[in-house]
């Protein structure tokens, strides 16, 4: 301090020399006149009167913590800009994944949803509890349907059959187009009415070709919620839009910006032409400038964006704080200098330079060290110690500034912390790649646990060598192709932990840029457990449909083998029956017939359960006629009845119509099967067969009821669900009265289930039982039921000249032996090659054609004659299909391949020759 002073003496005793050699100029040279030399150059700016020195003293004291303030500042605003853009791009990405994983889930869940029978069968009652059950145990789901080839509703997770119409519709049409996952575009929900973001996935049936689609409406309001648990500053902002540009969602919503519209375009424009991530700076739709990072979404890689996402800050609320103190720090500095220029202007003489010697020390000090010390000097020593307050002031002004920026600097850092331990606590594996070298600068503890790896393997492996040898080269072409075009992919790939063990990740990629440098962000999550056990359920569900194509050929092939012989025994039977010369052995044939009959019907119960089960069933919607059914089935009844003593009857509604749309033959199945059991269990009284309709919610539509009351035994309560379990019989003792293989009831259960209806049992033991059920039936158009007038039957049977083909020779014995004593002339033809040989020779009014057959089949045949010019001359004769195949399927085939008539082994003798006659006269 000391030789502060004394070099200050020295300092002033020479200026005030040169002060007083000044009058002395004039007069000529002194020894004083040396002090009066020419200043050199550089000193020339300092030259002239001490208000001016002081002036320039003052400017350069203050300079330095002024131009230091100002570079802080501005070095302070840039930094915060490219934090707050690279903290948006890092928090937007945790959205874009949260996204990409509901992508992904869907398509997981929309596949195993379109792979189940019930679905690909489209069992309206089934689909909506699988979906209804969907829909509650995923909140992220708005709605979902199952969708016809037309795009109209077959089932949905809402009650009833919306009429809705979605064949219009982006995810639809790609659906049904491309066979694959479809995304939608902006929709707003036909069911809830509010936006939503759809998904599609057809439904393929076994036989691989389209049944329908499945859409599934995905809810986009919980990243608002996600949005305010992440406490983002006032004015931010998070969007979504859709490939077209489209407002899918916002959060804050606003007027500004309604879902629906377009986005603003220099975002959208920005967002599509960049394959990867990027910020920009814009100006919002809503008016505000916003930093604004965004990133497109895609369902696989290559594939056109279905999703863009933003989110935002504004600029100005980010800055206000900073402005605000940057102005007032201009304002004051700015103040404080005006001031101090005043006072140096019109201070002068020693003090003066006291004071400024004091000032300067001071400004140094500031430049030096960063560090205010006060300027010591007196306050009321006027202009001077003005100016030293005014310095003093400025001084706690920067002291404050920097304390701001301190405080500043450490929220920083506490973001910079909280985003660092949202990667080490993230349960996902993270890692940053060089794409020039392919080494691993950066992972997280989780991507460490995975691979078993240490920390201080980070910079020293390379993606290299967490990957199988084999799959190297494949897996470093796709990670330098993406990372060349900046493109974000997500592939399950196999890695190699450090022990050696084979895992299966989902790895998802993308470009980013940290610091101005290009790297690939890797996301990296195990899913072994998960394929293992996907794997498992293929293979588990390879092996249900291969049981289930040997359960059904087996059954298929069981019955034809059955029918075929059961067919000779039965027309055996009938021509016994014709010879027989006594009662008893009439009455002898008769039970053979009815035993044979009984045989038939178990063998029908139980390929219809098969088919049932199996979700093959076909449902028929044809017009019937009400009175002729129920006709039909009391007559077919009346016998057994009458045998036992017991009164059958029907009545009809007058609510009811006259004519139907519907299954005819399974409604008259359920009707047979209920009256057989209640003849069964009846000993006295009375049958009675009762309809009536209802109307129905859905236009065009009613519900038809039948009801089966009977004077039997009853039914004990405990028993009631009990038999229409599979097999099950009321009473399952050895010693039974009442016979049976127990398929029955539960036949008719599940047929009225696919007829779309229900049924209620009211019983009282010793008193009798009651069984109501409906079915879902169809208003026929005026006209459709009109009944064919036909080719009234002739009073006696015509001979006809009947050619029959027929491999077995028991069969062909049988039916060669019953047309002969019907009056008709037979020629045989073992199989279809003969069959042709004989056309080729003779004329035939008929031929009895069986299906299956070595050489050539009847199907075969057929198509010869009704289309070979070789065979012109008898392509138009009737054909009648004589086969143990029996079902709906195999009738449709036969009458396809081009015969008129199918008749399915056994027949009955009565069957067969009304058949043949209606060819008569042909």
């Amino acid at each position: 301090m000391k030789r502060l002073e004394s070099d200050s003496k020295e300092r002033h005793g020479q200026r005030t020399g040169l002060g007083e050699t000044e009058p002395d100029r004039a007069g000529g040279r002194t020894a004083g006149a040396t002090c009066e030399r020419e200043p050199r150059m550089p000193l020339r700016f300092f030259h002239g009167s001490i208000r001016k020195k002081l002036v320039i003293l003052v400017l350069l004291a203050t300079l330095p913590p002024f131009v230091v303030l100002a570079f802080n500042e501005l070095a302070g605003r840039r930094h915060l800009v490219e934090m707050a853009g690279s903290d948006t791009a890092t928090l937007l990405r945790g959205f874009t994944e949260v996204q990409r994983r509901v992508t992904d889930s869907t398509r997981t869940l929309l596949q195993t949803v379109a792979a189940m029978p019930e679905v690909q069968a489209a069992d309206a009652d089934e689909v909506h509890t699988i979906l209804s059950t969907l829909i509650s145990a995923n909140p992220v789901y708005t709605n979902a349907f199952l969708l016809d080839l037309d795009g109209k509703v077959v089932a949905g997770s809402i009650p009833g059959r919306p009429d809705f119409d979605f064949s219009d519709r982006k995810h639809f049409i790609e659906a049904m187009e491309t066979g694959y996952f479809a995304s939608g575009e902006f929709v707003v929900g036909r069911a809830m009415l509010r936006p939503i973001f759809p998904f599609a996935m057809p439904v393929h049936g076994p036989d691989d070709l389209l049944r329908g689609v499945i859409i599934i409406g995905v809810d986009l309001s919980h990243y608002g919620v996600l949005f305010d648990k992440s406490a983002f500053p006032t004015g931010s902002f998070f969007g979504i839009c859709d490939h077209k540009g489209r407002r899918l969602f916002r959060h804050p919503a606003s007027e500004a910006t309604p879902l629906g519209a377009p986005i603003a375009q220099e975002v959208f424009l920005a967002a599509s032409r960049n394959d990867g991530p990027g910020i920009m700076h814009s100006m919002g739709s809503d008016g505000p400038r916003r930093i604004v990072a965004y990133e497109s979404i895609r369902l696989w890689s290559g594939s056109e964006p279905y999703m863009y996402m933003f989110m935002g800050f504004q600029e100005a609320e980010l800055l206000r704080q900073a402005n605000i103190q940057a102005v007032l720090g201009g304002v004051t500095i700015a103040v404080s200098l005006a001031l101090a220029l005043l006072l140096a202007w019109y201070a002068g003489g020693r003090p003066l330079a006291r004071s400024l010697e004091k000032l300067t020390k001071a400004a140094c000090n500031v430049g030096e060290s960063g560090r205010m010390t006060p300027s010591n000097l007196d306050y009321s020593d006027g202009e001077m110690g003005q100016l030293g307050k005014a310095f003093d002031t400025m001084g706690h002004l920067l002291e404050e500034r920097e304390a701001e920026r301190n405080v500043a600097l450490v929220r920083l850092s506490e973001s910079e912390e909280q985003y660092r331990i949202l990667l080490e606590s993230n349960p996902a594996g993270i890692c940053l790649v060089d794409p020039e070298t392919m080494a691993i600068e950066f992972a997280n503890p989780a991507f460490l646990r995975l691979l078993g790896l240490g920390p201080e393997d980070v910079g020293a492996i390379r993606v290299s060598d967490i990957h199988p040898p084999e799959d190297l080269e494949a897996i470093s072409e796709s990670f330098m192709r993406h990372s060349r075009q900046g493109v974000s992919f997500s592939a399950a790939i196999p890695c190699l932990t450090r022990g050696g063990e084979r895992i299966l990740v989902d790895i998802s990629s993308a470009r980013v840029r940290i610091y101005g440098r290009v790297l690939l962000a890797g996301f990296f999550t195990d899913i072994t457990e998960r394929k293992r056990y996907e794997d498992a359920l293929v293979v588990a569900k390879e092996a249900a449909e291969q049981a289930n194509r040997a359960k059904d050929e087996f059954l298929a092939n069981i019955s034809h083998e059955v029918r075929t012989p059961l067919n000779g025994v039965m027309g055996m039977l009938q021509l016994i029956r014709v010879s027989a010369t006594s009662g008893e052995q009439l009455a002898n044939v008769d039970i053979a017939i009815q035993s044979s009959r009984n045989l038939l019907r178990v063998l029908n119960d139980v390929l219809d359960f098969s088919k049932i089960e199996a979700g093959k069933l076909d449902l028929y919607n044809e017009p019937f006629d009400l009175a002729g059914l129920m006709r039909q089935c009391v007559s077919l009844f009346k016998q057994q009845a009458d045998e036992k003593g017991l009164v059958l009857d029907s009545r009809i509604d007058p609510s009811a119509r006259e004519c139907y749309l519907g299954d005819e033959g399974r409604i008259r199945q359920v009707l047979f099967n209920l009256l057989g059991n209640a003849i069964k269990f009846t000993m006295y009284g009375s049958i009675t067969l009762e309809a009536y309709a209802l109307a129905h919610p859905e236009p065009g539509c009613e519900r038809l009821f039948f009801s089966v009351t009977d004077t039997g035994v009853g039914i004990p309560d405990s028993k009631v669900d009990y038999i229409f379990d599979s097999f099950t019989q009321v009473d399952s003792s050895l010693s039974r009265k009442y016979k049976g293989v127990g398929l029955g009831l539960p036949i008719v259960k599940r047929l009225i289930r696919l007829l779309g209806g229900t049924l209620v049992v009211d019983s009282e033991m010793g008193a009798g039982t009651t069984i109501l059920f409906n079915v879902q039936v169809r208003i026929p158009a005026k006209g459709a039921c009109v009944k064919p007038k036909g080719v009234p039957a002739p009073e006696s049977s015509i001979p006809l000249r009947v050619l029959l083909v027929e491999d077995e020779r028991v069969n062909m014995l049988m039916a060669r032996r019953l047309l002969e004593n019907l009056g008709h002339t037979v020629t045989c033809a073992e199989n279809g090659e003969k069959c042709l040989q004989v056309l080729r020779g003779e004329r035939f009014d008929v031929i009895l054609m069986d299906i299956q057959m070595p050489v050539m089949n009847g199907m075969e045949v057929t198509h010869l004659i009704r289309n070979s010019e070789d065979f012109r001359h008898v392509a138009d004769i009737p054909i009648v299909a004589l086969t143990a195949h029996a079902t709906r399927r195999d009738r449709e085939a036969a009458l396809k391949a081009g015969m008129n008539e199918y008749i399915s082994k056994p027949f009955e003798k009565e069957h067969l020759e009304a058949t043949l006659q209606r060819f008569a006269g042909r």
